[in-house]
């Protein structure tokens, strides 16, 4: 039996993906530092490098899943240790499309492909977090990993904006909360065109990448779609009519999904291995169904 380690995975898309291998043929072990209902669980620290050199060496895995992975240091700490594996895990590392851009920072409209980030050639400084933000903490990372870890065992999978019923951020919730208080709003760009993810999308395409022998860095996002057709859907699905919802009388915003151009992630070489089975209207409506 293939056995998976998850570090971290206690909220949003790792519970999600945790519950994907709670129905797999697989021997699940988490650690973490928050507790959760699985069978086999290792408290850690994620910044320990004891706790990791004691769990790698206690354990051998097939597969490392790293939720928590956010900066350079987080990533040597992590590689350093699985040096006491005595054969070299499959590493999944997840890391963001805003290793490309920030959507409020671009200058014209883009589509990022996989190569429009190579992090060999980024100056990376080995440093940590809060110090520096998070897209550049991503960019460490890969840049650390690929440098360090054996790149026909590693997998770096960048998702744009995660939408799903169960999202912290609140941003699945934003429109929805919107509709339901009867509020008016009126967003900046409108019409920009973005690329989204659901949580259950991408916990399955970390899964397919546990279940395969594909390796490499992959964009996991649906077809970009421009703001206003993504309040459409949100006002199909409960009924109000959009000229109820915007107003050019009220103050124009930046809203969780403002970008200054077009932010469209081409997810092509992902999707040739695995297609999506879903669109994105059907998938945000099973999501808002489970608010």
């Amino acid at each position: 039996m293939k056995k998976v380690l998850v570090i971290g995975g206690t909220k949003y898309l790792g519970l999600e993906f945790i519950k994907l291998l709670k129905n797999d043929e697989i021997q699940l072990i988490v650690a973490s530092r928050k507790e959760i209902d699985v069978k086999y669980f290792f408290k850690i620290d994620r910044k320990s490098k004891s706790d990791l050199d004691k769990l790698f060496s206690d354990i051998e895995f097939d597969v490392v899943v790293d939720f928590i992975n956010y900066s350079g240091i987080d990533c040597k700490i992590l590689v350093n240790s699985l040096k006491f594996q005595k054969k070299a895990p499959k590493l999944i590392l997840i890391s963001t499309v805003y290793t490309y851009a920030l959507p409020l920072e671009i200058k014209c409209s883009s589509v990022y492909d996989e190569t429009c980030f190579n992090p060999l050639e980024y100056k990376a400084y080995i440093t940590d977090r809060p110090q520096i933000s998070y897209a550049e903490g991503k960019r460490n990372m890969e840049r650390y990993a690929l440098q360090n870890y054996d790149q026909h065992k590693l997998v770096i999978l960048r998702f744009p904006i995660i939408l799903g019923a169960n999202d912290y951020t609140k941003r699945t919730h934003f429109y929805p909360d919107m509709i339901k208080n009867g509020l008016k709003i009126n967003p900046n760009n409108i019409s920009n065109k973005g690329s989204y993810v659901f949580s259950y999308e991408a916990a399955v395409s970390i899964l397919n990448f546990v279940n395969t022998e594909h390796y490499g860095i992959y964009n996991v996002a649906f077809e970009p779609i421009s703001e206003k057709d993504l309040i459409n859907i949100f006002c199909g699905y409960y009924n109000c009519n959009i000229d109820l919802l915007l107003s050019y009388n009220v103050e124009p915003i930046n809203t969780p999904f403002t970008s200054n151009f077009d932010f469209i992630v081409d997810s092509r070489k992902y999707h040739t291995i695995f297609p999506n089975k879903i669109n994105f209207e059907n998938g945000l409506y099973r999501e808002l169904s489970n608010i």
